[in-house]
Order: C-alpha cells, then sequence, then structure tokens
C-alpha cells in the first residue's frame, strides 16, 4: 500500500541562492528582513506538503502575521516571487499554488525511494511525473539476494575494519554529522542519477524502508542517507548492510555513535569500517 504523505524534513539551498533575481529583488525592496520571509515561506512549504503550498487571502494574513511584517507587503512579496517566476505564476494564478518545477524535482529526489501514489499527488508537474518509472527500478531488489550481499560485506568489512577500531579512532568528535540533522536548516541529500539509473531491477538498489523508519520519533532515515552519502558511501550493497544494521537509522542508537565518534579523515574503506563497528556492538550485545 503506497504511503500518503508530503512534508520533508530539510532541503537543499543552492549557494547561489541570495544572487538570484527574485531573492535580489525582494532584499532590495524589504531589506533581510524581506529575504528571512521568503526563507520562513520556503520551510512552510517544505514541511507541510513538500512540494507545493496553497496561498489565499487567509493564508497570507496568517502568515504575514506569524511573520511580523505587513500584510500588503507579503502580498507584493508573493508578487515578486510570482512575477520573476520563483514560483510558478500559472498554477499560483489558477489555481491558489506556490510551486515551482526546481522545488517538485527537489522534492522528488528526496522522496523518491518511498512508495507513492501519483494519481492521488496534486498540482504535479510533468516533468517530476516523469520520474515515477525510475522509482520502481530502484527498489525492486530481492530479499535474499540482498542478504546474500549484506553478508559478504560484514564478512569483508569486519577483517579490514578491526584492525581500525581502537579508542583513537572512535573516540574523535566530528562536526559534520549529527544524528537529528533533520531539524537543521540545512539540506537535502540529493543521489545523483548516476547512482542509481542503469542498475537493473534485483541488483545494487538500495532497500525500501519499512513504514515505521519515517516516524521522526523514533527514526531519522532521511538524516543516515544523507550522512552516508556526505561521507561518499554510495555502494549500494555497503549501505543496504548499515541500514539493517542501524534499524534504518534509529534514534540513539549505535550507528550515530560511530558517526559522531570516528576520525573518518583517517578511514578509507568508511562503509566496511561502518558495517564492521556495528556487526561487532551487535555480536557483543548478544554476547551479553
Amino acid at each position: 500500500m503506497a504511503m500518503n504523505y508530503g512534508g520533508i524534513m530539510y532541503f537543499p539551498l543552492n549557494v547561489s541562492f541570495f544572487e538570484d533575481t527574485p531573492i535580489e529583488l525582494v532584499e532590495a525592496k524589504y531589506g533581510l528582513a524581506g529575504v528571512g520571509v521568503v526563507m520562513k515561506l520556503l520551510c512552510k512549504l517544505h514541511k507541510e506538503k513538500g512540494y507545493y503550498l496553497m496561498w489565499d487571502k487567509e493564508q497570507c494574513t496568517l502568515f504575514a502575521h506569524k511573520a511580523g511584517i505587513a500584510e500588503e507587503v507579503m502580498e507584493k512579496i508573493i508578487g515578486i516571487l510570482t512575477e520573476k517566476r520563483f514560483f510558478e505564476p500559472k498554477y499560483y494564478k489558477e489555481q491558489g499554488v506556490l510551486t515551482s518545477e526546481n522545488i517538485q524535482k527537489m522534492w522528488w529526489e528526496a522522496t523518491k525511494r518511498r512508495k507513492r501514489d501519483f494519481a492521488s499527488l496534486p498540482y504535479l508537474m510533468e516533468s517530476c511525473k516523469a520520474g515515477e518509472g525510475n522509482a520502481a527500478q530502484i527498489t525492486g531488489n530481492s530479499e535474499q539476494s540482498t542478504e546474500r550481499q549484506e553478508q559478504n560485506i560484514e564478512r569483508q568489512g569486519q577483517s579490514s575494519a578491526n584492525r581500525m577500531l581502537n579508542e583513537e579512532n572512535c573516540m574523535q568528535p566530528v562536526d559534520i554529522f549529527t544524528e537529528n540533522a533533520d531539524n537543521s536548516e540545512q539540506s537535502k541529500v540529493k543521489e545523483t542519477k548516476a547512482e542509481i539509473e542503469g542498475r537493473s531491477p534485483g541488483e545494487n538498489s538500495f532497500l525500501t524502508p519499512p513504514e515505521y523508519a519515517y516516524n521522526k520519533q523514533t527514526h531519522n532515515y532521511d538524516g543516515l542517507m544523507f550522512t552516508l552519502q556526505q561521507m561518499r558511501i554510495t555502494n549500494p550493497e555497503e549501505a543496504n548492510a548499515i541500514l539493517r544494521l542501524s534499524d534504518y537509522g534509529r534514534l540513539r542508537g549505535y550507528v550515530w555513535q560511530v558517526i559522531h565518534g570516528t576520525r573518518w579523515s583517517e578511514v578509507a574503506a568508511k562503509g566496511k569500517y561502518l558495517i564492521a563497528a556495528l556487526v561487532k556492538e551487535r555480536k557483543k550485545r548478544a554476547a551479553g
């Protein structure tokens, strides 16, 4: 059964965001406070629906009040953003929806491993719907094949990474990874198409996480995937083994201790190292 979901917990921000013409115009007229309003608007859009936001007179009034600006100013900011195509003018004028092709493509990248029913999702642009066919290819691996691959990875990782599992390596703090990465204003992992496309179904594909992994109270699946991407652990066999061993990024799990406590600059085979650490901890708990 397809999941009914919308919002995402973080999104990417292009380094040239503040140099885009719509944003520069907002800043020129309303200062950094105006830019802050745009950021607040984007956060609301991504958090609530993920790829669009319904916008009418009432929504404008409420949002302006929360943002601490005059309603007239809010209307003018929206006018600039739609006129300069930061948001798609047609969707706004005809349906009262704030969205854009870039926003929808980013949302697709952020959620493409999740099952979805496109027929039930409103306001999708054709360019986003075109990606539907790729999803089945990404998530179509067999359980038996995956388990065999993970066992091989674990055996390889145990022997090579045990040499690095010492107190010096495991207790050095790092700042670029966080168990609660979802709560930052940083943004979202984008896997390149080259890493996904071209893989045959059932081989070298990422596991589809169970629905409980999307419970933000108990798991940070998206944050874990983002962290693996940042660490360049993109081999599906290694990533799948880590997902299983960490129970898909369960909060307060051992995987976060290893991520936070390892001096990764001194670790060459990061995927095998992380797998070996998780396997070692599992055996330790089983023995205890």
